[in-house]
């Protein structure tokens, strides 16, 4: 995984977003970003902000040009619903359920032949423990000694 990307509490079903998704998983960047260009669908939109704000993290964080990249792995899982009424017939309510969307999309190599610049890792002072003191060992035969009071009497 080279970078992620995730929406939350996005106002659209995920039954609607899943039919995007499902066109854009396993596909190269440009793939993708063709695809979602070409659809007439109102999550493909979306989906794209995502995926733009995926490829600049990459590029940022790692310096990986975005033909480098693939869509490695991206879900729509439902979020809270906004419960509504809507007038119906003979004075009744009907309810209404607005869904939400919570969008995940991680991106990971095309090509494994590319290097991935590696992390600098931070420093931090090495932590020398002191050497535990030994443990004492239990007594044994502890019923034995207190039979040994008992029976002194």
């Amino acid at each position: 995984m080279i970078s992620k990307a995730s929406v939350s509490f996005t106002r659209i079903a995920p039954r609607k977003v899943r039919y995007v998704i499902d066109l854009i998983r396993k596909k190269s960047v440009p793939q993708a970003h063709a695809i979602l260009n070409g659809s007439p669908r109102r999550a493909s939109g979306i989906v794209r902000k995502l995926l733009d704000q995926a490829i600049d993290a990459a590029q940022k964080n790692m310096n990986i040009a975005a033909t480098d990249l693939m869509v490695s792995k991206i879900l729509a899982d439902g979020g809270p619903s906004m419960k509504r009424f809507r007038a119906a017939t003979m004075g009744r309510a009907n309810r209404i359920k607005k869904r939400t969307s919570h969008i995940q999309l991680e991106l990971d190599l095309l090509k494994q032949g590319v290097a991935v610049p590696a992390k600098p890792q931070p420093k931090t002072a090495k932590k020398t423990e002191a050497p535990a003191a030994p443990v004492k060992k239990a007594a044994k035969n502890v019923k034995s000694t207190n039979k040994k009071l008992v029976g002194a009497k």
